[in-house]
């Protein structure tokens, strides 16, 4: 699974066990299981902690930036799955 710098220092750090993803990844090696499919106002208030973050707002901003080709924010009704991260396998595969 691809991370951006943001999610991989957090994931080093130990302090990112989650990500949301618009599509599923079931078969991915670095994802132990998915947790299901939630919107993105229930992602950001409730487990932006898990995402890695500092608060709401600073993984609306990292959202935000991702999708930013899109030319509007990320709603809170927009809805991704949200997967539980294998960290183990994720800090093997950087050092391969």
């Amino acid at each position: 699974m691809k991370f951006n710098e943001w999610s991989r220092i957090r994931i080093e750090a130990g302090r990112k066990t989650i990500t949301s993803r618009k599509e599923p990844h079931y078969h991915d090696p670095d994802v132990l299981f998915i947790l299901g499919k939630l919107p993105w106002g229930i992602i950001r208030d409730r487990l932006y902690i898990c995402e890695g973050a500092d608060s709401p707002r600073e993984l609306q901003e990292v959202i935000d930036k991702i999708f930013a080709r899109r030319g509007y924010p990320v709603a809170d009704d927009e809805e991704f799955y949200v997967h539980v991260i294998d960290t183990e396998a994720v800090l093997r595969s950087k050092k391969q």
